[in-house]
């Protein structure tokens, strides 16, 4: 089993080398066995389930093999691999979903002079995400850790001609690096603390067991539990590094559905499943978790009702959706948030996999000028692409929590760890409920029903292509995950997950309360938005609050200043301190001075004896006198 697990961990990196190796000009030859590898990796994947349902009911997971990387005296780190119930589920979900998005590029990205080097970038991706799903140590994690976000880099910044997506690549990798600096501070603070007792380990299971945890100080436990967290703010991009998400949609569509349902985003929750053992040991950890997922779940919500690039409020409606998981683990609740996860890998995949068909065969990523096909037309757009849209409508039913979809198990369940906590937290998560069915309806709305051509941003109608399916690699993958967000709640997920509180029934209350906000939030973002027209919602008293939401609550232009006020002149001081003091005076001023100091002492070395034997003499002289009056000796 663990053979299989070590192959399925090589295959993604060994498939990125041999296309850099070899395949760089043979791009069909390239996308044809990136994605057979991670196919076979997904069979493999699959092939362990009995084995893994079997030791579960035994009790006998999680199972282990590591090699000793470095070994000395009081430090030993090691090189492993770690599969139990959350690895095997995560293993799946990347998989599965990475799978299909490779398939899914094979299409979307044909005819890019760097397709070659687009699958390799994918297959590294695949590679660092499943070292971290692997893990068995935190710093085996936070190696792969931080090859994701390099990973991340690579594909966000792409298409490395276009300004903003150089940009957000750097946005990104930057963003994230603050978070990393935490979470690399909490490592070591744990270790040092677990050292102190001669018995430092950086081992999962090792750590889960140590006694030494408990006498860990309170104030220790906390900052140690945070500086982790902050690697999850950063990679899950919560409050205030969330940033850098939605500038990462300049990326491939395909890389903007791996990054938000299967890797780099689904990371951060998965890091804090896994060390949930040490976050519950400070109970101000997990309240500001808690927090912190409620704040951005609905900040992101609000932001998403004002975007118009479909993809950019996809983005905001992932941010939201991670902050629900995030709450939910910060209430203790780590079966409901994982279960949001892998429900949210489904539907969220399949709509971005969907706004890529879209995009694909209208070129344009506008909601109003996708809206535009229809003119006067009711549901025109549907009529000409109904596997997309009736599969992109599956993945809207899902986000919104309508049963029987996927999306409906997993959001009651979060509303029940949201129920547990302070009344605030929970009209918070009732009130996002709402909110997400509000935008997706307005885009709903934009994109088939019939809208006024005077609103419009392509005024002439011939400027507007006729819309198209794609060929089959495209509509397979959607197919496969309408399937999965419509009967994945059914799927014996939950039989992997950790118990911490087991699968909670929230009642008819929340059932209700929820189907309700979900189809007021639906209805009144159609109604609002029927005739494509925002003019309502950008005058008067709603002008003032639409201003705050299109400028993002001022996150961007805060940091803004922070750079070119704050670290610009800070930088400027360091790069004085560094010429004047650190360069002039410190080596090229002992420089100057040991040159001077040589040149006065090379006078001394005339050549003349009789100036040798002169100096002799006075030195001589000299002594005599000091010892004579008693000076010396």
């Amino acid at each position: 089993m663990l053979t299989i697990a070590g192959l399925i961990f090589a295959i993604p990196i060994l498939i990125a080398a041999l296309i850099c190796g070899f395949l760089l000009k043979k791009p069909h030859a390239a996308a044809r066995l990136a994605t057979a590898g991670m196919f076979s990796c997904f069979l493999m994947a699959l092939a362990l389930a009995p084995q893994i349902l079997d030791l579960q009911h035994k009790h006998a997971l999680p199972v282990e093999t590591s090699v000793i990387w470095i070994g000395l005296k009081g430090l030993t780190i090691e090189f492993g691999i770690l599969l139990d119930g959350l690895s095997y589920l995560m293993l799946l979900v990347v998989t599965g979903i990475g799978t299909l998005i490779f398939l899914y590029s094979m299409t979307y990205m044909h005819g890019d002079e760097s397709y070659s080097r687009f699958f390799a970038s994918l297959s590294l991706f695949a590679f660092s995400m499943l070292g971290i799903v692997f893990s068995n140590n935190l710093i085996q994690t936070f190696i792969f850790w931080e090859l994701v976000g390099l990973s991340s880099y690579l594909l966000i910044g792409f298409w490395y001609q276009k300004p903003e997506a150089s940009l957000a690549g750097k946005k990104a990798f930057l963003t994230t690096r603050v978070g990393d600096v935490g979470m690399m501070f909490g490592i070591l603070l744990l270790w040092g603390h677990l050292a102190a007792q001669n018995s430092g380990t950086f081992n999962f299971m090792a750590l889960k067991a140590h006694p030494g945890l408990t006498a860990i100080p309170a104030l220790s436990m906390t900052l140690i539990g945070l500086g982790l967290f902050m690697g999850a703010v950063g990679k899950s991009a919560q409050v205030p590094l969330h940033v850098w998400l939605p500038d990462a949609m300049e990326g491939p569509t395909p890389v903007s559905a791996l990054i938000h349902a299967a890797t780099m985003v689904a990371a951060g929750v998965f890091l804090l499943a896994r060390i949930f053992f040490l976050l519950e040991l400070s109970p101000t950890t997990l309240h500001i978790i808690a927090w912190t997922g409620t704040v951005t779940s609905l900040l992101a919500a609000l932001i998403a009702v004002v975007q118009s690039d479909i993809k950019k409020i996809l983005a905001y409606s992932t941010l939201s959706q991670l902050g629900y998981m995030v709450m939910a683990i910060g209430r203790g609740h780590v079966e409901a948030g994982m279960f949001h996860l892998t429900t949210h890998a489904f539907f969220k995949a399949l709509l971005f996999l969907g706004a890529g068909s879209f995009i694909h065969a209208l070129h344009t990523q506008s909601i109003w000028d996708m809206g535009a096909y229809g003119q006067k037309k009711f549901l025109a757009l549907f009529k000409k692409m109904p596997v997309t849209s009736l599969t992109f409508i599956a993945g809207t039913l899902a986000l919104m929590g309508i049963p029987p979809t996927s999306g409906f198990f997993s959001k009651e369940e979060i509303l029940t760890a949201a129920q547990s906590g302070p009344q605030l937290m929970f009209i918070c998560a009732a009130t996002v409920v709402f909110l997400t069915a509000f935008y997706m309806g307005r885009l709903s709305g934009a994109i088939f029903l019939p809208g006024t051509i005077h609103t419009l941003q392509h005024e002439d109608p011939h400027e507007l292509h006729e819309p198209h399916e794609p060929d089959w690699r495209m509509l397979l993958p959607l197919a496969v995950l309408g399937v999965l967000a419509l009967i994945g709640g059914f799927l014996p997920i939950r039989d992997l997950l950790p118990e911490a509180h087991g699968h909670q029934d929230g009642g008819s209350f929340l059932l209700i309360l929820s189907l309700s906000l979900a189809g007021a939030g639906f209805l009144l973002g159609i109604l609002l938005f029927r005739n494509h027209d925002e003019s309502r919602v950008s005058t008067g008293f709603m002008a003032v609050p639409r201003i705050l939401l299109e400028r993002k609550f001022f996150f961007d232009d805060a940091y803004d200043w922070l750079i070119q006020n704050v670290q610009e002149r800070v930088a400027s001081f360091c790069d004085l301190f560094e010429k004047i003091v650190v360069v002039e005076i410190g080596a090229n001023g002992i420089a100057r001075l040991a040159r001077g100091a040589g040149s006065t002492a090379r006078k001394l070395q005339t050549g003349v004896v009789q100036f040798y034997a002169l100096v002799f003499t006075a030195g001589l002289g000299l002594l005599i006198y000091l010892f004579v009056s008693g000076r010396l000796g």
